[in-house]
C-alpha cells in the first residue's frame, strides 16, 4: 500500500504507486473521451472518414495505459510502444483542432461568433493531446530526484527547465483555461444564464490558481489551502454540470433520448472539471510507501 498526502490536508492509501494511478486515470480518460467523441461524430454518420481516427485511437491509448499501469516494471518494448502512442495522441489532438477550426469558418471563410458557437467545439480535440501528455509524463521519472532531469524509458535522460511536477501543473492549469473557454463558446449558443456562468467563472479562477502555483518558486500554506479547495470545488462543479446536462438531454416525458444527447448538451463534457481536479490533486501529492 502507498500513502498519498496532499499538502498534509488529506491522506489516502492506495494499492499502487502514484505513477501507476496516473496511468489508470489516463486509461479511463481515453475510454470516456472516445465515447464522447463517438457520440459527437455520430451526428453526421462519421463523415468525413477521418472522424473515425480519434475513435480508433482511444481504445489503443487506453489499452497501452492499462498495460503499463498493471506492471510494476514495464519492459523497454512496452514503454516505447506507450510513448509512441502518446506522441501520436498529441498529433491527433492538434490535427483534430485544425479540422474543427476549419469547420468553424462561415461560407465566406471568416470566423464569426454565431458560427463558432454552433460549430464543432474548436478546442475539444485538444483533450486528446492533454491526456496523451499526461500519459507520457506518467512513465517519466526524475533521475536521482533532481528537478528537470527527466528519465524517459528506453530513450535516455533529458533536461527540462522546470520540474516534472511543474509540467503537470501547467497541463492542469491550461486544461482549466481551455475548459472555461469552451464553456464560454458552447453556452453562448442560446444565451448565458446564472448557472451557465458557473463553469466559466470557476474555470478561469481554477486556471489562475493552478498556473500561479506553476510559476511560483515557493508555495505558502495559503497557496496550498486555496489550491486544495479549488480542486475539491472542481469535482462539485463537474458533478453539478453533469446533472444539468443530463436534465437538458431528457425528453419531455423524462426519458433519455439519444437524439437529444447528440444535438443538445454533451452529457460527459462537464465531467472534465472533475477529471482535471482529480489530476490536480494527484500531481501535487507526496508519496510514501508503507
Amino acid at each position: 500500500m502507498n500513502e498519498l498526502s496532499v499538502f498534509h490536508l488529506a491522506r489516502v492509501k492506495l494499492p499502487m504507486q502514484k505513477n501507476r494511478l496516473l496511468l489508470m486515470l489516463v486509461g479511463m480518460n481515453f475510454i470516456f473521451t472516445g465515447i464522447d467523441v463517438a457520440l459527437a461524430h455520430a451526428v453526421n454518420d462519421f463523415v468525413p472518414s477521418y472522424e473515425l481516427i480519434p475513435i480508433i485511437f482511444a481504445p489503443l491509448g487506453a489499452l497501452s495505459s492499462f498495460l503499463i499501469a498493471l506492471k510494476r516494471k514495464p519492459g523497454r518494448a512496452l514503454s516505447l510502444f506507450h510513448i509512441t502512442l502518446m506522441i501520436l495522441g498529441v498529433i491527433v489532438g492538434v490535427l483534430g483542432t485544425a479540422f474543427h477550426a476549419n469547420q468553424a469558418l462561415n461560407p465566406l471563410g471568416k470566423l464569426t461568433w454565431i458560427w463558432l458557437t454552433f460549430a464543432s467545439p474548436i478546442l475539444a480535440p485538444l483533450a486528446f493531446g492533454g491526456i496523451s501528455l499526461v500519459g507520457l509524463y506518467a512513465v517519466i521519472d526524475e533521475k536521482g530526484g533532481e528537478p528537470g532531469s527527466l528519465e524517459v524509458p528506453g530513450l535516455g535522460t533529458f533536461h527540462a527547465p522546470i520540474s516534472r511536477e511543474r509540467h503537470f501543473l501547467w497541463l492542469v492549469g491550461l486544461g482549466f483555461a481551455a475548459s472555461a473557454l469552451t464553456s464560454i463558446i458552447d453556452h453562448g449558443q442560446y444565451g448565458y444564464t446564472l448557472y451557465k456562468l458557473i463553469p466559466i467563472v470557476y474555470g478561469v479562477f481554477a486556471a489562475a490558481v493552478v498556473i500561479t502555483l506553476a510559476v511560483s518558486k515557493d508555495w505558502t500554506q495559503g497557496d496550498e489551502v486555496t489550491y486544495f479547495w479549488t480542486m475539491i470545488a472542481g469535482i462539485i462543479v463537474g458533478v453539478l454540470g453533469f446533472a444539468f446536462h443530463l436534465s437538458g438531454d431528457l425528453s419531455d416525458n423524462g426519458q433519455m433520448s439519444v437524439e437529444r444527447i447528440l444535438v443538445f448538451a454533451p452529457i460527459l463534457a462537464p465531467l472534465l472539471y472533475c477529471d482535471l481536479a482529480i489530476l490536480g490533486l494527484i500531481v501535487v501529492s507526496s508519496e510514501k510507501p508503507d
